[in-house]
Parts: structure tokens; sequence; C-alpha cells
């Protein structure tokens, strides 16, 4: 009799630490798969499923988790509650194997909950990162964050950082936009994309030198990316590092011989060289003519600086025309830019060069 109870005993033990282990079972499991599996119903399914969840039974037992995932809310496309049941998977028992081990296209076996949940959340990562996509082109810009904010809860991927950085830029909502570039910077920090879009930010908050780095960098990274050599000759022309700007701009003129807003953009560099010297020269000439024993070397360096702001506007002028005659329709913008550049190099040549001349010759200097 005694030894009876012992065996009593024995096998009410096992039967409880059967039951609170990872192959644990329960009515309300047993009907969920049933539900789901037999009965094509989920709603069902969904309700034992959820019930069994909650029980102590289960609490270091993984499957009720990834039933949920995989059977339920994956048919239904609810990205979100997946992979919320993927996570409390792979809390409970992330190497209890799977009930239904399945095979990938190369051949490989997956048999447990941890490389199963890899798999599906890349599933799950790349359905909520198209849907962004989606809902962008449609111009639905408050739903996109939405969704793409969802995807950093799935996977920690420098696409989530860099889209919700650029939407909430789009959004003007500087502060977060902010927040996630520096996020995208931390987890691929010579990422060319993020390095770029980090230079676009400075530049947007007219930190010139920083944005400057930030290209150099990208561009050291993705050797001839024709965008970001257009976006230092643009940094360097505000900067006025002019010899840097050509430089850049030769280099993409030799690759891109027949693109007319490569011709318009250099135009641009010599434009501004031209009429920076052009107004020193004025004001040098104002100066000249209000003296009534100008100095010699002064009158040379005016002269001479007139002469180089003429060179200037004439390379200017030429580059516009060459944009003009490789664009297909007519673009006012050149046609304005080559009026200018025609008008300063009259009053050059016409007015500030002739009178110098006159100047030089009434003090008895001779210009080179």
């Amino acid at each position: 009799m005694y030894k009876y109870k012992i065996l009593l005993l024995v096998a009410t033990f096992l039967t409880m630490w059967s039951c609170a282990g990872t192959n644990a079972t329960t009515m309300e499991y047993r009907s969920a798969t049933t539900s789901v599996r037999s009965e094509r119903d989920l709603k069902k399914g969904e309700q034992y499923a959820l019930k069994a969840l909650s029980m102590q039974e289960h609490e270091n037992d993984a499957r009720v988790a990834y039933f949920l995932a995989i059977e339920i809310y994956k048919p239904r496309r609810n990205w979100g509650k997946m992979n919320e049941m993927l996570d409390i998977a792979m809390d409970r028992n992330p190497e209890q194997s799977l009930e239904r081990p399945f095979r990938l296209d190369d051949g490989t076996v997956v048999k447990t909950i941890s490389d199963a949940v890899i798999i599906y959340k890349e599933q799950i990562w790349m359905n909520l990162f198209n849907q962004t996509v989606e809902l962008v082109d449609a111009e639905r810009f408050d739903d996109a964050i939405e969704k793409i904010n969802l995807a950093k809860s799935v996977l920690e991927k420098v696409d989530n950082y860099v889209t919700a950085c650029l939407l909430y830029m789009q959004l003007e909502d500087l502060e977060n936009a902010k927040k996630d570039l520096e996020k995208a910077l931390q987890l691929e920090p010579n990422n060319p994309r993020v390095l770029e879009i980090s230079g676009d930010f400075a530049q947007n908050e007219s930190d010139l030198n920083g944005a400057l780095t930030f290209y150099e960098k990208a561009l050291e990274l993705s050797k001839n990316n024709k965008d970001l050599i257009e976006k230092l000759i643009f940094i360097h022309v505000e900067l006025e590092n002019y010899d840097q700007a050509i430089t850049l701009s030769d280099e993409l003129l030799s690759n891109n011989p027949d693109n007319p807003d490569l011709y318009f953009n250099v135009g641009v560099i010599y434009q501004r060289l031209g009429t920076t010297l052009y107004e020193d020269v004025i004001a040098n000439y104002k100066t000249l003519i209000n003296q009534d024993s100008p100095n010699a070397n002064f009158i040379q360096s005016t002269y001479s600086k007139g002469l180089k702001a003429l060179d200037m506007i004439q390379l200017a002028l030429d580059y516009f025309i060459d944009s003009s005659m490789l664009e297909i329709d007519e673009n006012t913008e050149t046609e304005i830019a080559m009026s200018e550049m025609k008008r300063l190099r009259k009053n050059i040549k016409d007015i500030y060069l002739q009178s110098i001349k006159q100047i030089a010759l009434d003090n008895n200097v001779t210009l080179n």
C-alpha cells in the first residue's frame, strides 16, 4: 500500500511537471489548433489561443504565441500582432522545437522557434516597408510615419531611420527627423546615403562646413556620384572655394558632356566669381575718381581686377550659351543669365576699363 502511494505521488509530480514544461498542452490550445487547422475558423481559434497564452501551463511554452503569429495573424496580414506574438515566443522559449518544421528554398530545415522567428521577422519588415512606400506614393505621410515606426519595432535596420527621417522632414518635424538621422548614423556611420542626407540636413540648418564634411565622406564611399558632386560644388561656391568648385565641375562635364544643367551650373560659378570682382572694381573705381593723384599701383590693381572680372563674365556667358544650345526647350532662366552677362561685359569694357585707362593716361601710369 505504501509503495502504491509513492508511485501515485511520483506519477502526479511527473504529470504536473509535464504540464508546466515546453510540451504542455491544454484543452484551450488543442481547441485553438483544431478550430484553425480543421475548421478554418480563425476567429474561434484566436479566442482559444489567447486564453491558452495567459495560462500558467504555457508560461514557458513558445508554441501558443508562435501559433497565433503564424496561423492566425499572418493570414490576416496583421503584421503588428504577428510581430508581437513572435516576440512573446522568443521571450518564452527561443530554442523550443517547432511543431511543424519547414524547409527553405536552399534546402535548410528550420526546426526551432528562434530560427523561424528570424525568417518571419524579415517577412513582416518587408511588408511594412513596402506599405510605407505605397503610402508615401499616395502622399499619406502621417500614415507612412506610423507604418515605418512599426517597422522599427520589428527589425533594427538603417532603412527604417532613413525613411522616417525623410518623412519627418517632409512634415517639417525637424526634431524627430534629427533623432532618426542620428540613429541611422549610429547604425551605419559609413553608409553613403545616410551621410548624404546628413549633409542635406546640415545644409538646411546653414551649417555649410558640416555639410561639406558629410558630402566629402559620402563621395569617398560612392565614387562618381553626380548628385553628390553637384551638392559639393554648390557648397564650395557658397564657401567661396571657387577653385575646388571649378575642379569638380570640370570632372562632371567630362563625364556628362551633353547635360545642359551642368553647363548652366558651371556658368553660375563663373558668374559669382565675375560679379564679386565686378563689385570690387566699382568700389575701387569710386575711390580712384575721388582722388586728385591716385596711386599708380592702385590704378594698376583696379585695372587688372577689371580684366579678371571680364574674363570670368565671359566664361560665364560661354557656359550659359553652351547650356542654351543643349536645351531642348527654350529656358527663360538661361536667357536671362546670358542677357545679364552681356550687360556686365559691356559695362566692364565700355565704362570701367576705358575710364581706368584714361585715369592711368592722365597720371602718366603705364598699364600692363
